[in-house]
This record gives structure tokens, C-alpha cells and sequence, in this order.
């Protein structure tokens, strides 16, 4: 898939006008010499016959395992509650001021009820929940709340996990939430300068301690320890941020000297390498700790995909499909209304559930799902395919077709959802390639566009259709 390299600098600069000159942007000289030492870095690790993997096209690079909660992230089965805004921490690298305690909030809604959160959890089916904030420990009893909430209402398996700095983290309040469900905890070491009391208090009592930190460049010969340590302890698992850039922490980014690179976030472009040494430091010493790299092109095209799926399945007519980046997929054939009625009727004659396809007024256009592709003649037709992605509102903002989502009596939420490609028209030999690329997912399909099918048209589908491979460009 092609990037829009110059779009989004542009895109960059307006959102940072009042500081972007002053910031240490990536230089073409200085990317090259980075995407090699990259290579470098993945070449080392990957010579290691046992421990490095990758999941989420590429996006993803672990070490042995990914936690049962990264991998549900991962397939966008996961809620993320920010039970606070207020934390006791002042990391340089935080994205926000955590100065409101708030309510607790997930995907710009909120939920001040924990049934209503239960219930959230429950229609939408999602598998693994995590508190995060803020610092979960400052409001203590709410978390509590709320985590026995969704043990006793939702019947389904669900997955919770905790993340914490440990500045608060007591023997009696880990026996607590261990005993109210809590499958998991993350702590994030680094904001207490890499002690590890709290999280030698954890080992033993949570089912699965885990640290999760950013990859700090100025931190590296200290990391490199105490994953020793960890590893000694018997901690689970060790995740690895990529540093994101924001309005509220850039201007202490910058004063550390980053490097920023350009994409659909800023992030830091020595934290990624930093992590990569990580990593093939524990290979190299057979550190046996299971690590993973959360990279930015992985939060950024995953989490936004699950939550996208949830909601186009709400949303979506019957006769239309979910893409599996979260983006719904409306087909329609088109052509005469003898050659359009008699596709109707060879489908009526087949027994096939009417729901599946639907005939326009004009009988001079026919929409499908996926499923009735191979019985579609596209002779004399052509095929219109366009997109639409979907947003959760707490209410109708009456800009979009929406639908209600009823929860419980008391509460419901808001599916939207929004054109983002009106139409691509596909006929001849393009109309096959589409279907063999997007639709037939038997078949082996090459990374490449087609030699006979305009690139723009294969462009145009690909960002709904498929996820960027690999880690981000550099540029």
C-alpha cells in the first residue's frame, strides 16, 4: 500500500505549525542511516532459530509468547477503561496532563455506572478488558467496582489485566483485586525510576505480572539489566512502547533531543531502535523473558480496526460486508435491467437467504455480500465497490445515518457511520483481479498490483481492504 509521504508532512505541519520548525525532524540523510541500522538490528534478531516471531502483518515482533492480552488487542477483542484522569507520576513521555479524576471513559464514552459498562461489555461481545488511567490505584475502590461488576454480569470469557506505575501497590489491595477477578497486572517501572518493590509484592499473589515500559533511549544500559532481573523475579512478560509524540508532551521530547518522524502519529524515532536493540540483546544473552515491541503502525491500524469491526457489525445492512481493517464494504453489480433481472431470478432460484443481496429500484443495480461472489456473471457489468468507516458516539450528532444501540433501560450508545470512499468502478479483467486480491481468500494473492489493473484502483481499495505490512517508513 502506498504512502501519502507528502500529504502527511503536510497534515504534520498544520497540526504542529507553532512549533514544527523547532522541532528535530527526520532528514532523508538521517532516515537512510536509520532504516539501516533497522535492517541491521532485524537481520541479528532473526538468525536466532528460537524466540523471535511476528504476528499482526508484520507489525508486531515478540520474543516466545505475546501475553493472552496483547493477542486480544491484537484481534480487537479488547476494551480499554480509563478508570481516572489524575495520576502520581510526571513521566516526560506521557501523552496527557492527568490532572481530572473524571469518569471512567472508553472510546469517548462514559460510563459513571459499572453495570452499564458490563453491559457494554457484554453486547458487543468483547473478550478483554483493561483499566488504565491515570493511576488505577488513586481511585482504588472504583476499580474494585467495576472489576467485580464484570466478573458477576458478564457470562461470557473475559480477560482483565490492570496497568499501574506500583508507587501505590500494597499486599492487601493486590489480594483484593486478585480475588475479585483480576487476571493480570502491567507495571510501568520506569516511572519509578526501574525500582521493582511493587512489583515483587504482584509476583505471587496476580496470576501474570507483566512490565510495560517505553523504550527509552537514555535508559538502554539500565533496561538491559533489569530485564535480567525480571527475568529472575519470574516475571510473565515484558512489553516495549514506541514513544508517541503529542501536544502536551512534545516540548519535553524535544528537549531530550528525539528525532521525530512523520506518519498518521508522530513518534520518536530512537525509542523503535531502541526497542529492536532490546530485543536482540535478551536473544543474544537467551534471556528466556517473553518480550514484545508495541510499535505505533500496530496500536494505530489494530486497536482502530477492532473497534471499527464491533461497530460495523451493528450498522451494516445485511447485503454488505466487514473489512478486515474494521471498514464496511458495499459491492453492487451493475448493467442492463435484463442482464441485472436475471441475476435477480438465477438468485432467487438458488434458495439462497434474500437478505444477502437486494435489488435496486431501478433494477439496473444489484448490491451483494462477499459470500454470493462466484455466483455473480459480470459480463456486460460492472462493479461498483465503496467504503465506509464507523464512529461510537454517546449521542446522535445527525450528520450521519446512525443507529442506537440499546444497552439496559437506562442506557444506550450511538453507531455512526460515514462515506469515506463513494464509489471505485471495476470492469473487464479488473472485476477478477478485484475478487481474487479482496474476495476469494482461498486463493494466494501477490503483494503486487496487477499489471493490467489501473493502480489507482487497486490503491484506492487497499487502505480499506488490507493493513500496511511491516513497521512504519521512515521518513
Amino acid at each position: 500500500m502506498t504512502i501519502d509521504i507528502s500529504e502527511l508532512i503536510r497534515q504534520t505541519r498544520r497540526v504542529y505549525s507553532d512549533s514544527y520548525d523547532a522541532m528535530n525532524w527526520l532528514t532523508p540523510a538521517t532516515a537512510d542511516t536509520a532504516s539501516r541500522l533497522r535492517q541491521s538490528l532485524l537481520k541479528e534478531i532473526e538468525t536466532h532459530a528460537v524466540g523471535p516471531g511476528w504476528q499482526f502483518s508484520g507489525t508486531k515482533l515478540f520474543t516466545h509468547e505475546l501475553s493472552p492480552g496483547c493477542s486480544l488487542c491484537g484481534r480487537g477483542d479488547w476494551s480499554c477503561l480509563f478508570i481516572n484522569g489524575i495520576c502520581n507520576a510526571r513521566c516526560f513521555y506521557c501523552p496527557s496532563a492527568q490532572k481530572e479524576k473524571g469518569q471512567p471513559m472508553t472510546s469517548t464514552l462514559e460510563f459513571s455506572n459499572p453495570r452499564d459498562y458490563a453491559d457494554y461489555v457484554r453486547h458487543f461481545n468483547i473478550k478483554g478488558v483493561s483499566f488504565s488511567g491515570g493511576e488505577p490505584f488513586l481511585t482504588f475502590e472504583r476499580v474494585l467496582l467495576f472489576l467485580k461488576t464484570l466478573r458477576s454480569k458478564v457470562s461470557h470469557p473475559l480477560y482483565i489485566w490492570m496497568y499501574t506505575n506500583g508507587l501505590l501497590v500494597t499486599e492487601d489491595k493486590l489480594k483484593a483485586l486478585r480475588d475479585s477477578g483480576l487476571d493480570e497486572i502491567r507495571f510501568d517501572i520506569s516511572a519509578n525510576h526501574y525500582h521493582l518493590e511493587g512489583l515483587k509484592k504482584a509476583i505471587g499473589i496476580i496470576p501474570r505480572v507483566t512490565v510495560e515500559i517505553p523504550a527509552i533511549p537514555e535508559d538502554i544500559e539500565l533496561t538491559k539489566q533489569v530485564i535480567k532481573k525480571l527475568h529472575g523475579l519470574g516475571v510473565n512478560h515484558l512489553n516495549l512502547h514506541q514513544i508517541r509524540c503529542t501536544a502536551f508532551n512534545r516540548e519535553r521530547l524535544a528537549k531530550r533531543g528525539y528525532t521525530f518522524l512523520h506518519g498518521p502519529g508522530v513518534t520518536v524515532l530512537e525509542t523503535e531502535l531502541t526497542a529492536l536493540e532490546l530485543i536482540r540483546y535478551s536473544l543474544e544473552q537467551k534471556i528466556c523473558l517473553p518480550i514484545n515491541y508495541c510499535s505505533f503502525t500496530f496500536r494505530n491500524q489494530f486497536q482502530r480496526a477492532g473497534g471499527g469491526t464491533r461497530n460495523a457489525l451493528e450498522i451494516k445492512a445485511a447485503h454488505e460486508d466487514v473489512t478486515p481493517t474494521g471498514h464496511i464494504r458495499t459491492m453492487s453489480v451493475n448493467g442492463s435491467k435484463e442482464s441485472i433481472g436475471s441475476l435477480n431470478r438465477h438468485l432467487i432460484s438458488r434458495n439462497i437467504d434474500p437478505s444477502s443481496w437486494q435489488l435496486s429500484k431501478a433494477c439496473d443495480q444489484l448490491f451483494f455480500t462477499a459470500d454470493l461472489w462466484p455466483l455473480i456473471d459480470f459480463t456486460d457489468a460492472r462493479l461498483k465497490v465503496s467504503y465506509s468507516n464507523t464512529a461510537l458516539k454517546s449521542s446522535v450528532s445527525f450528520q450521519n445515518p446512525f443507529k442506537e444501540v440499546i444497552l439496559n433501560k437506562k442506557k444506550k450508545v450511538v453507531v455512526e457511520r460515514q462515506t469515506v470512499q463513494p464509489g471505485l468502478w471495476f470492469e473487464g479483467n479488473q472485476i477478477p483481479q478485484f475478487g481474487q486480491r479482496f474476495i476469494q481468500q482461498d486463493i494466494k494473492h501477490p503483494r503486487e498490483i496487477p499489471e493490467n489493473s489501473p493502480p489507482d484502483l487497486m490503491e484506492g481499495a487497499l487502505a480499506f481492504e488490507t493493513f500496511r505490512q511491516g513497521l512504519g517508513k521512515y521518513f
